[in-house]
């Protein structure tokens, strides 16, 4: 066996060290979602204050808030608004509208009303899901409204999948900018924009086992 001389470099695999190009799954964002939830049903997904949330019930309840949103008239490529805070309730919310075939839109409660009922009008949004109590976003007009709560997460019914086709470049949200310098403009990301960044081999490192939920 060939040993290695005093002061001689060990050889580099430079193009392998420099090479990020990963292979994507072609699916959509929740498909992906589901998938995991299938192969660690009883991990946590979620934790909120002293509260945890499994795969299987954070699975479980968006399947039924999808089933919900299909009923009140959702369909493939419709935007839904989201005005709730932080909560167990806000992700079941969002991964229900990508299980509906829907994009969803965060609405920042710390803008303005003229601002919020502007991006539902420029989204053409067809719903608005909220967590407050009736007036609570008068902003919507006679936008349709489904209020979603903690019975959302724990009081659910099991349901099958929808299993819409969705296209890896359909958008999967809009996120507007503050608008403090001018209009806001809204930012397109698709299902193969998210599916990128949760795949990038940086968080196979170990050291991202928890991640913090921050931006608005």
């Amino acid at each position: 066996m060939p040993q290695q001389q005093a002061g001689q470099a060990h050889p580099v695999d430079i193009d392998g060290y420099n090479s990020t190009a990963v292979a994507l799954p072609e699916l959509p964002l929740h498909e992906l979602f589901t998938a995991q939830a299938a192969r660690s049903p009883q991990a946590v997904a979620l934790v909120c204050g002293e509260q945890e949330l499994t795969y299987r019930q954070l699975d479980g309840a968006s399947d039924a808030l999808a089933r919900r949103l299909v009923d009140a008239g959702v369909r493939p490529g419709d935007k839904v608004a989201l005005f709730q805070d932080r909560s167990f309730a806000y992700v079941v919310a969002m991964l229900g509208v990508l299980k509906a075939g829907g994009t969803f839109v965060p609405l920042d409660a710390r803008q303005p009303q003229e601002r919020l009922a502007w991006i539902l009008r420029d989204t053409g949004a067809a719903l608005l899901l909220t967590d407050r109590s009736p007036g609570g976003a008068e902003f919507a007009g006679e936008l349709p409204v489904i209020r979603v709560g903690e019975q959302t997460v724990t009081e659910y019914e099991e349901t099958d999948p929808l299993r819409l086709p969705v296209p890896p470049d359909q958008a999967a949200y809009v996120m507007y900018t503050s608008g403090s310098s001018g209009t806001p403009k809204g930012v397109v990301n698709t299902h193969r924009n998210v599916v990128e960044l949760a795949l990038d081999p940086w968080w196979a490192s170990g050291r991202h086992r928890r991640v913090l939920a921050y931006s608005p």
